[in-house]
């Protein structure tokens, strides 16, 4: 049964290829109009704040693969249970031969234990990652409003020489 071929699903094909024309076209706008204007308004930030934003954006990126590792996971664990690959049912976007029996239940743990390690970098860098930056950059911020708070107070309070 290794010789069966499963024919490509043109309407979930042109879907795959919008999908990624669309995430493509989006991501070019945001670097282009989203990020000057961002980088702009965090230059005029206090450091602790922008620490904040970083962080932030590190957990965001990091834990953006989690969905991704539980779908790899869940893919996995169907090859497994059916002994085949790709799973009975499952709509492919390239004519694909079928696997099955042993070979197929490899692949699938193969692609069980890579969705484990994605899920571990994806929390690891999601949830440690920003702790680790807050902790590497508290001295530095200890003593920042020191230095640059004169530079964002300044403006809010009036000076000493002002007062009669």
């Amino acid at each position: 049964m290794d010789g069966r071929v499963i024919k490509a699903n043109k309407k979930v094909r042109r879907l795959v290829v919008a999908v990624c024309v669309i995430s493509v076209l989006v991501m070019i706008a945001l670097m282009l109009w989203v990020l000057p204007w961002g980088m702009s308004h965090l230059e005029r930030q206090q450091p602790r704040v922008v620490l904040w934003v970083l962080e932030a954006v590190v957990a965001v990126i990091f834990l953006s693969v989690v969905p991704l590792a539980v779908y790899l996971y869940w893919l996995g664990r169907q090859v497994v249970r059916h002994r085949q690959l790709p799973p009975p049912g499952m709509k492919v976007i390239v004519d694909t031969r079928v696997i099955e029996g042993d070979r197929a239940v490899m692949r699938g743990r193969i692609v069980m234990a890579l969705a484990v390690i994605l899920l571990a970098v994806g929390l690891l860098g999601g949830l440690w990652l920003p702790y680790r930056l807050e902790r590497a950059f508290a001295d530095r911020l200890k003593k920042a409003p020191a230095e640059s708070g004169q530079q964002y107070e300044a403006a809010e309070r009036p000076s000493s020489d002002a007062t009669p």
